[in-house]
């Protein structure tokens, strides 16, 4: 067997014709004249006229077709065809355009001989093959067409042949001289193949096909477009839909998805081969989605907008490209990323595809999805009016969509389930309530505040609407939540429904508010204790010493004289009891206040007159500047504030001794340090001439860690360290106007981004690297690392405040780390059953329903506000709006 085109053509012509002319020429010597005399016939010129080369070589064809095909099978071994596919022959061969005929001839010889040797010798020279060569692959897909009965008797053979197209295709690269043509006789041959066998071995041989393809695609070897055509042996959606579903099943590995939509969205913008590209595609990204790989999907969505950007700056606008941008806008509505992207090019799309309309292009459609999503996707991200407002201008000369709302859920976008993939619960916004929202977030990353509110055993209105929302936000299914029943309790008297409030108002009406609400029921305990003594009011002159003075925590306010003067009655002598009895502090005091000394000293007559004050929120100001740049930071800020001040001016001082204003200087001592520390940091300076608040752009390093000097009444003075754990950002250029939303961490460096009804994970960087006009606006730190002084402190206040909660019995005991939100078993039953029905009614909804829909606020009712417009806006009343829904 020759093993070799060498040893194959290694003869002598003249002995070949000699034993020819003879009659004694073997099959053996033959074959070897008469390939020599087709690849090598230019060596015999000096021995044969030129003009009779052709005709040796028609001499050699006639040899060949005298051999038996059983003796051509014994006689040549595959290697001779891997050899002239590979051109593996050495300098003697000089015809070497006959080669593919020789192939040919080979070949069909094989196939009357032995069919599936015939078979294995096809597939097994490509596999072996270093060079990728269509034109030859063509040539064998032929043979075996014109042979279908190769095809039926070895199907293992024909798979290996399958798979090796594939790579073929997969390996060819992007050539000017490969024409559709010659990719559509591959595509046939693999469609063709299926005929000829059972359907089980159809569908094995499609399976080869596309999994040979999927382990290409996954590789880090770049996939030719060419290879596109294996995907149309799925022609039809639902079988494509199985095919991506078994893609997304393979494995974890985000590295292999990655690969495989990469280069589906690179053959789709470089050339689109397959029919349906955007099948796939979309499918994908349907997929993703609903196995909530949302990292994936949205890395993938972000370099495929851009994709499509590159695209139509290039190609223009097509139809295909429009269906996938509109696809991922729909699909990824679980984070505003993409829409950030599409929205300063969203009036440039919009104009050109208006284009396409009047070039009688299927551009008209194409324009009102667009215009349909992007109103739909301002209602789902809510955002401040300057952000949007160049896309509203523009929005304004198209026809006003009239199904924004069902964008998401309806047969015109296909498979766009939409679901957040919210890292926690949001809260939805119900008209310019971004300012309650980003504080109840903050609030709830508050663990003292979120655990004492949810163990508190206090029955009163504004108490049971916060334990409702708080165990929701902190163990409900739900995306997002409706807070409206706690906006009716919380909402302060002057907050107009439907306007913009600021947040800092609204945080200190909330606290103020459940510490009177709990105030006012120790005060009750108290009374209805002393009435189950028995005990007889009676006026005494004399000192009680069962009585002690309210303390200074118990207010908010100043301080002032304890005492009487006046007669009182058994009437009023309860009353007058009462304001003497020591009651235990509120859980906001224990959470949030703090004690200071603020002295006056008048720079007249040198008096000072000093108030102990308990503070909930330190504002800070921003010193004066002069004009020069200066770069400040929370700590620089805190420490100015716990500064002397001067007071001159139109700032000075009223001097109870001069009576008189006077200059003089104001000084601050803490004397007890609160366990969460609230820092507002006035971005503002009122101008007294427009009567509005004027916002001040300086940057603020946010010091993660701050320190506070405190100085108690008894003891030696300490430092407390204080790390962030929250802030409020305004996004604006008037604190009147603007957006408000929340960065908290509910573990060390585990940080969340709270946007209304849009909750993703980030980092403290994210917080860091802000820039104007997005400004953090009250910022919440918790105690870290109080001093040996303070620890001491804070011990004897712990006890205090246990001891007088504990013979009231309206807060909780257990012994419970306040660093731990409450789990679920440790809520009273009412709350347990709250969630229990609230998540079970979630359940039920999402196994009814097929797709989420976005929550369509009721329309006015008497006691609801005003449905949300699309953004937070300003406090004036704007008519002209065509977005306000």
């Amino acid at each position: 067997m020759f093993r070799s085109i060498a040893e194959l053509i290694d003869t002598s012509i003249e002995e070949g014709f000699l034993s020819i002319n003879a009659g004694t020429a073997s099959n053996r010597q033959k074959l070897q004249l008469g390939f020599r005399l087709i690849l090598c016939f230019d060596v015999c010129k000096s021995e044969v006229e030129q003009s009779t080369q052709n005709t040796l070589e028609k001499i050699g064809w006639a040899l060949l077709e005298t051999i038996e095909p059983n003796t051509v099978k014994e006689l040549i071994s595959p290697n001779i065809v891997l050899d002239l596919i590979t051109k593996n022959y050495g300098p003697e061969v000089k015809n070497n355009q006959t080669a593919p005929k020789l192939r040919v001839w080979i070949l069909e010889k094989y196939f009357k001989a032995n069919p599936n040797m015939a078979v294995k010798c096809v597939a097994e020279v490509p596999h072996n093959q270093p060079k990728y060569d269509i034109n030859q692959m063509i040539e064998r897909i032929e043979m075996l067409l014109a042979n279908p009965e190769a095809i039926r008797d070895d199907i293992d053979g024909v798979k290996m042949f399958c798979e090796q197209i594939v790579l073929y295709l997969a390996h060819v690269p992007l050539r000017k001289d490969i024409i559709t043509m010659e990719l559509e006789k591959l595509q046939h041959f693999l469609r063709k193949v299926s005929y000829h066998v059972p359907k089980q071995h159809a569908d094995e041989i499609v399976e080869v096909c596309l999994k040979t393809l999927y382990k290409h695609m996954v590789s880090d070897e770049e996939t030719s477009m060419y290879a596109s055509v294996v995907l149309d042996l799925l022609d039809k959606k639902e079988l494509i839909k199985q095919g991506v579903q078994w893609i997304l099943q393979q494995n974890n590995d985000t590295k292999a998805i990655k690969n495989v939509f990469k280069t589906l969205m690179h053959w789709l913008t470089a050339q689109n081969q397959a029919n349906d590209l955007v099948t796939w595609i979309s499918e994908i990204i349907t997929g993703l989605h609903e196995l909530q790989k949302h990292d994936v999907l949205l890395d993938l969505s972000c370099s495929s907008v851009k994709s499509c950007f590159n695209y139509f700056q290039k190609h223009g606008y097509h139809a295909s490209m429009c269906s996938i941008l509109f696809h991922i806008m729909v699909t990824v509505e679980h984070s505003p990323d993409v829409f950030n992207m599409i929205l300063p090019k969203a009036p440039t799309i919009l104009a050109e595809l208006g284009k396409l309309k009047e070039q009688n292009e299927p551009g008209d459609d194409c324009q009102q999805r667009f215009i349909v999503i992007l109103t739909g996707l301002m209602i789902r991200f809510p955002n401040p009016d300057y952000q949007y407002r160049e896309l509203k201008d523009c929005l304004k000369k198209y026809p006003r969509p009239t199904n924004f709302r069902h964008a998401f859920n309806g047969s015109e976008i296909p498979n766009s389930v939409i679901a957040s993939a919210n890292a926690r619960v949001g809260l939805v916004n119900l008209g310019n309530t971004c300012y309650m929202n980003s504080v109840l977030q903050a609030l709830v990353m508050t663990k003292q505040f979120s655990r004492e509110i949810l163990l508190a055993k206090i029955d009163a209105p504004l108490f049971d609407q916060i334990q409702k929302l708080l165990a929701l936000l902190i163990h409900s299914h739900r995306q997002e939540l409706n807070p409206r029943a706690l906006l009716a309790a919380a909402r302060p008297p002057d907050f107009v429904p439907g306007y913009q409030q600021d947040s800092s108002e609204f945080l200190g009406y909330l606290l103020e508010k459940l510490h009177e609400q709990e105030k006012q029921l120790i005060r009750e305990k108290c009374v209805e204790k002393q009435r189950q003594n028995k005990n007889q009011w009676t006026v005494s002159t004399e000192p009680q010493s069962q009585l002690v003075k309210l303390p200074s925590e118990c207010s908010n306010t100043t301080t002032r004289e304890q005492g009487s003067t006046d007669s009182e009655t058994p009437a009023n002598a309860q009353d007058a009891t009462l304001n003497e009895i020591q009651l235990p502090p509120t859980l906001i005091q224990r959470t949030f206040d703090g004690k200071l000394f603020v002295t006056y000293q008048c720079g007249v007559c040198d008096s000072k007159s000093t108030n102990l004050d308990a503070i909930r929120s330190f504002e800070l100001s921003f010193p004066e500047s002069n004009g020069i740049k200066t770069e400040y930071s929370v700590q620089k800020l805190l420490d100015f504030y716990c500064s002397s001040e001067k007071l001159i001016g139109d700032n000075q001082y009223y001097c109870d001794k001069c009576k008189q204003l006077c200059d003089g200087e104001r000084s601050i001592k803490i004397t007890k340090s609160p366990r969460n520390l609230i820092l507002t940091l006035k971005h503002f300076r009122y101008d007294l001439h427009r009567h509005t608040r004027a916002k001040l752009m300086n940057q603020v390093l946010h010091d993660e860690t701050i320190s506070l000097w405190v100085t108690p009444e008894e003891g030696h003075p300490f430092t407390v360290q204080y790390s962030l754990y929250a802030a409020v950002v305004h996004a604006g250029t008037s604190m009147d106007s603007g957006h408000y939303y929340t960065y908290a961490q509910d573990e060390p460096d585990r940080w969340y981004k709270f946007n209304d009804n849009y909750v993703t994970g980030c980092t403290v960087d994210e917080l860091h690297a802000l820039s104007s006009p997005n400004t953090p606006y009250i910022l919440f730190y918790q105690m870290s690392a109080p001093s040996t002084d303070c620890t001491m402190s804070l011990c004897i206040d712990e006890e205090m405040e246990h001891s007088a909660s504990a013979n009231l019995a309206l807060v909780s005991t257990d012994s419970v780390p306040e660093c731990q939100l409450p789990r679920l078993d440790e809520l009273s039953p009412r709350l347990r059953d709250l969630v229990h029905d609230h998540n079970q009614s979630y359940k039920e909804e999402t196994r009814t329903t097929t797709q989420k829909r976005f929550e369509v606020l009721p329309r006015n009712r008497d006691t609801d506000d005003d449905p949300p417009p699309n953004s937070c806006g300003s406090n004036a009343i704007n008519f002209n709006s065509r977005f306000i829904f």
